[in-house]
């Protein structure tokens, strides 16, 4: 396996793993193409990718949590 990283064509997504017990968690993972996300990450936990950047895609969280509640209680409700 080569060592080097190629920065400038990483990505970065925004994950969430869902918990029975607590609110889910969302993390910032990278990743080089669109289909190596979608080959290790199932589609649901994906809210949202293509960031230029960690800050970027992490600023994007604060942004989304309160849609995220939303999304939560609706579940919790079914």
């Amino acid at each position: 396996m080569n060592g080097l990283v190629d920065f400038a064509r990483l990505r970065y997504a925004v994950i969430e793993a869902l918990r029975t017990e607590a609110d889910p968690e969302c993390f910032v993972i990278s990743y080089r193409t669109e289909q190596s996300l979608h080959n290790v990450i199932a589609a649901p936990c994906i809210i949202a990718f293509g960031f230029f950047s960690r800050e970027e895609a992490e600023a994007s969280i604060r942004v989304a949590s309160p849609l995220r509640q939303l999304r939560s209680k609706r579940r919790e409700q079914r």
